[in-house]
């Protein structure tokens, strides 16, 4: 067994904030409160979310499962730099670096094994698919991790939880889209400060969290306005992935303008695949 991370975060008064904003959804319902504490004022009792997820990935110990850990929405994986990550990527990673023993694949995200508005293929069946069959296992509701290596899921319409990054107290466990979610209030305010990575940040967090695709392509292409090349590379691929042929090379032609690498092979990946 292997646990891969390929999930890096950075890090007054109560917010209820929908699970779901844009995806009309019979999967979700209730409102559930999230433990939370102040890591600055009690570090002692206290751990920052991103570090949770990071040390209960570290005693993730499933016998037999090459463990992949990554921020996930139902849609689309998210790397430590919340750049966009293809189904295309990460199978090419499995296959270098999958153990034999390893007889199955484990995506240990939020809701990769299941959609919340129903039907359609999985991120799991998505990456099976591209492994010629291989199996892989997800999680069919948002995650929470335990730092003794459990995992569970829940299914709330509603979150409630103290405004501001999110922390929590030590011994618990940790809802791991709710790292980036718990920043996506906050995407004006980082747009006003000229800080066009706690946009993209902001974005990251209505895909994973709020479960609003379109929220987060508005925020990368806002980010993407404010000179963010990874802003203009999610919103290039999430062009590609609906569909939309001419707004994907508009949005990745910013982003390669802007000196991203991975942008520029994928807009020679998109012309070479064009008819």
């Amino acid at each position: 067994m292997k646990t891969l991370p390929l999930i890096a975060f950075a890090a007054a008064l109560f917010l209820a904030t929908p699970a779901l904003a844009c995806v009309a959804a019979n999967a979700l319902e209730g409102t559930l409160s999230i433990p939370h504490c102040d890591a600055e004022s009690d570090a002692a009792n206290c751990i920052p979310g991103h570090q949770a997820v990071y040390d209960a990935l570290e005693a993730l110990e499933i016998p037999n499962e090459f463990t992949i850990g990554v921020q996930t929405s139902p849609w689309r994986m998210y790397g430590g730099d919340d750049r966009i990550i293809t189904i295309e990527e990460v199978a090419a990673t499995i296959r270098e670096k999958r153990p034999e023993t390893d007889r199955r694949v484990r995506l240990a995200g939020s809701w990769t094994a299941a959609l919340p508005e129903g039907d359609g293929a999985t991120l799991a069946q998505r990456l099976s698919a591209a492994l010629d069959g291989f199996p892989v296992d997800g999680s069919d509701g948002f995650l929470w991790l335990s730092p003794k290596g459990g995992m569970r899921t829940t299914h709330q319409a509603f979150s409630v939880w103290k405004t501001g990054p999110y922390s929590l107290p030590r011994g618990g466990d940790v809802m791991v889209a709710l790292v980036a979610g718990a920043m996506a209030q906050f995407e004006d305010r980082f747009a006003e400060n000229g800080n066009a990575g706690g946009v993209v940040r902001a974005g990251v967090g209505k895909d994973v969290f709020m479960l609003c695709p379109e929220g987060a392509l508005a925020a990368f292409e806002r980010a993407a306005g404010m000179g963010s090349a990874i802003g203009a590379y999610n919103a290039g691929v999430m062009h590609a992935e609906a569909g939309d042929r001419a707004a994907a090379t508009n949005w990745l032609e910013k982003a390669s303008a802007l000196g991203d690498a991975k942008a520029t092979e994928r807009l020679a990946m998109l012309r070479k695949a064009s008819p």
